[in-house]
């Protein structure tokens, strides 16, 4: 009997435990899924996180942040996550709070040739200090873009970085030649 490993699957279980255990030294774990994105997965842990969210009590502002950054969040995976050769998409998600912040980390495969670009379009979301300018520069690149193959005109990380008031924090690292892990942290003030 042989035994196939997939080298993409071992690589985001092993940064899933990283990331969950980072966040348990320094704040408290509030939802962590690792698994197949589908519609029906995604409303699933979009009602989870809403109740979740909820019984925290945290400012309405904050729940309304919170769930329109996770909702983003989890449809970009599912819409622009990569899939490995056989075929299996790999993600994770996962939503803490500490004393200053919630903050939402997600995850998913991508194509290391498109590790720069995108590397390149959080680089210039994250070099606005002005939020009027950000803004400005959302609704520039809402006139000016078509939609992409997969349906997106670009504007989730701008909305998402828009939404939080924060910079967003990418993460990439190399899985083989083919494929990297791209993470992306985002905070949402607690004030």
């Amino acid at each position: 009997m042989s035994l196939t490993l997939n080298k993409e699957s071992e690589f985001f279980d092993l940064q899933f435990t990283k990331q969950v255990k980072k966040i348990t030294q320094s704040g408290q774990l509030i939802l962590a899924y690792d698994g197949v994105l589908n519609n029906e997965t995604i409303s699933k842990i979009e009602n989870e996180i809403e109740n979740k969210i909820l019984e925290k009590g945290f400012p309405k502002q904050v729940v309304k942040k919170v769930f329109f950054i996770c909702v983003e969040s989890l449809q970009n995976q599912l819409l622009h996550g990569h899939k490995d050769d056989k075929g299996s998409q790999h993600n994770f998600f996962l939503l803490a709070n500490s004393e200053k912040y919630v903050t939402i980390i997600s995850a998913n495969l991508i194509n290391t040739s498109s590790v720069e670009k995108v590397k390149s379009q959080i680089e210039k979301i994250n070099s606005f200090d002005d939020p009027a300018a950000l803004k400005a520069f959302y609704l520039e690149h809402l006139e000016n873009n078509e939609l992409s193959d997969k349906g997106g005109a670009g504007l989730g990380f701008i909305t998402i970085a828009m939404k939080s008031g924060n910079k967003i924090t990418p993460l990439f690292e190399t899985i083989n030649e083919k494929y990297s892990l791209f993470l992306l942290e985002i905070k949402i003030n607690l004030e």
